[in-house]
């Protein structure tokens, strides 16, 4: 018998809306952005995974396609990421490997964290299906840190499920009852259903690893309540199958015959055909048990027939073995035989190919010896000298290999040290160059509201206060002398001009409307001003942002599109610009689009008069966001911004 390990793949389909999909196709036909194109192919891809897998393929490869004409590195490794994702949905794991490797390497070259984060989650997952746990658990060790340095509590919860399950089948019952209950913690706090079912699911299998039966079936009935109310029948089958699974081991094989009915009646409705050859062994183990013969190997032939469909060799080769013992249990000796023979072969060729080899090496010895020992009386003195002279060489051959192998352990242990040494100290560096940025842009906005409040409360004041003596000086002075009249208004007019100044310098370096709105209001207004000259058409659209950011989080945003606007007004020689602001789930997007002469962008950036666009860059990294300048000479300029909302 066998039980069921559960694995979490990091993230969610959802339900497909198909007049958005039209949206989106309308996008990729049209005249738009590259960037905004491969941005439609993506979430293309994600809704029809759930629906249309051949469909999601084909949005897949065409987003790769036009990643790879526009060397847009970010949405290449997309493409593979997404490439990846479908041949998962189709069970084709290794050959996802593939793809989420590349994406790996990619991101790995990128800014984006989370990114990396999610590579690393899929190649452990894909591993995880092929059971090669060894490196399935390398994989999410290298995501989880990543999720917590990015306070991702509900992706930490499910890497450290994933966690659990390489713990699970590598027998480390220690180490997975700690990640467990941590994971388990995180989700509770979130009300993740389906997280805790999973937690839950791994803290069933640290008690059953410590023999503690009763513990595990409690906590795996309480995990499936929880699977019930996602709901998620595979993970629902997956805990009845576990729970029968541990009635089993404390000999209660009739309450563990009930799960197993159950569980396999949920797995052929959604036709889930692996599953379902596991239930339907686990059936007919029952029945041998408690000895109903005709039963048992009617759910044993169909497990075997699963099996062979699916190519599921490990659930075959268990198979093979309880049709063995049903067939000694019924008196057909021939027959049990055969099926041991290929319980036999299917288990070495499962679990070492190498092992036939040697056992048929050793055969050869074994008889080559035979044959020497029937010549020992006349071969005996050089026999013994060969024997000597071989076991001589064998113990150099021990010694020499044992000094090297001490030699590879040394130098493997220092490079190591020598790594995590400088995995430290980048990790140290990279966190002193956030401070210091935070820092900078906090002492900067710092200073402009100091410099604001000044020349509003303290110049804006005294300048009023000018105009109110010189007004009054003008009507004490009664004089009719013209020229006079006219310095004294002249000196009035100049003092309201400069008090205007004042207040649009105080208001640029601090609008009151991003202090007391926020930064849709603060947006709207500096729009609203620019376009009141008529001399530039700005289109502004926002969808999604109905709700107020983080203060330092709005100032950071609303400098980089001031900075971007009047980039535009004094440099493009624009007559349109288009502006967007749109909040997806997971991340804020700002697109600004003008139909002016472009520029070239490594130019700029390379030398000194790139310092605007460098201040851009530093800020939209300082809130962990990417940003994209896509331009060219008489062709306009597109400027995408992609924060993370995370915020």
């Amino acid at each position: 018998m066998k039980k069921i390990n559960l694995a979490f793949l990091l993230f969610s389909l959802g339900i497909t809306c198909f007049s958005q999909n039209d949206s989106l196709e309308k996008i990729i036909s049209s005249n738009k952005p590259d960037t905004v194109k491969l941005k439609a192919l993506s979430d293309l891809t994600w809704n029809n995974l759930g629906v249309d897998l051949k469909k999601s393929q084909t949005f897949a490869k065409q987003e790769l396609a036009l990643a790879q004409k526009t060397n847009d590195q970010k949405y290449i490794a997309a493409a593979y990421n997404d490439l990846g994702l479908v041949l998962i949905k189709q069970s084709k794991f290794k050959e996802s490997l593939v793809f989420q490797k590349k994406a790996l390497e990619i991101r790995l070259k990128l800014p984006s964290q989370l990114d990396i984060a999610s590579s690393y989650s899929k190649i452990g997952y894909c591993y995880a299906e092929m059971s090669d746990y060894v490196n399935s658990l390398d994989a999410n060790l290298k995501a989880l840190p990543i999720y917590v340095k990015l306070k991702s509590k509900l992706y930490e919860a499910n890497t450290l499920n994933n966690i659990c399950n390489a713990y699970n089948n590598l027998k480390n019952y220690a180490n997975l009852m700690k990640y467990a209950e941590r994971s388990y913690a995180i989700a509770v706090e979130f009300d993740d259903k389906e997280t805790i079912g999973g937690a839950l699911n791994y803290i069933a299998v640290a008690y059953e690893g410590e023999k503690q039966y009763e513990k595990a079936i409690e906590k795996e009935k309480l995990a499936y309540t929880f699977f019930t109310q996602v709901p998620d029948s595979n993970n629902m089958a997956a805990a009845l199958g576990n729970i029968g699974f541990y009635n089993h081991l404390w000999h209660k094989d009739k309450e563990a015959l009930t799960y197993y009915l159950n569980a396999l009646s949920i797995v052929e409705k959604i036709k889930d055909l692996n599953s379902a050859a596991l239930h339907n062994n686990n059936i007919g183990d029952t029945y041998l048990i408690l000895k109903e013969y005709t039963l048992a190997e009617k759910y044993l032939k169909k497990a075997e027939q699963l099996a062979i469909q699916q190519s599921l060799q490990d659930i075959l080769m268990l198979n093979y073995k309880s049709f063995g013992d049903l067939c000694a249990k019924t008196n057909r000796g021939e027959e049990a035989s055969n099926y041991y023979n290929k319980y036999a072969t299917l288990k070495d060729s499962i679990f070492s190919k190498e092992t036939a080899k040697q056992v048929s090496d050793m055969q050869v010895k074994y008889e080559s010896k035979q044959k020497e020992e029937e010549n020992l009386i006349l071969q005996k003195d050089n026999e013994v000298k060969n024997i000597q002279i071989s076991k001589g060489r064998l113990t150099q051959l021990f010694l020499v290999g044992g000094i090297l192998l001490l030699v590879v352990v040394f130098y493997l242990l220092y490079n190591r040290n020598k790594l995590k040494q400088k995995q430290l100290m980048d990790a140290e560096l990279l966190q002193q160059q956030e401070l210091r940025s935070r820092a900078i842009i906090e002492a900067e906005e710092k200073e402009r509201t100091r410099i604001a409040r000044e020349l509003h409360d303290g110049i804006g004041q005294q300048l009023s206060a000018a105009k109110l003596n010189i007004s009054g000086l003008q009507a004490s002075l009664n004089t009719n002398n013209v020229e006079e009249k006219v310095m004294i208004q002249n000196a009035i007019d100049l003092i309201d001009e400069s008090v205007k100044e004042v207040r649009v310098v105080s208001h640029s370096m601090m609008p009151n409307a991003l202090i007391k709105s926020g930064l849709v209001s603060a947006v709207r207004e500096f729009i609203n001003k620019i376009s009141s000259s008529g001399s530039l058409k700005v289109n502004l659209e926002i969808i999604g942002l109905t709700e107020r950011l983080e203060q330092t989080i709005e100032t950071v945003l609303f400098r980089v599109l001031q900075e971007l606007v009047n980039n535009i007004i004094k440099h493009a020689k624009a007559t349109q610009v288009s502006i967007q602001l749109i909040r997806h789930d997971t991340e804020l997007t700002i697109l600004i689009e003008d139909n002016g002469v472009g520029f070239n962008v490594d130019k700029v950036l390379e030398k000194e008069g790139g310092i605007g666009l460098k201040n851009i860059q530093s800020r939209v990294a300082f809130l962990n966001g990417q940003v994209f300048f896509d331009s060219h000479l008489n062709k306009g300029t597109t400027v995408t911004i992609e924060i993370p909302f995370s915020l």
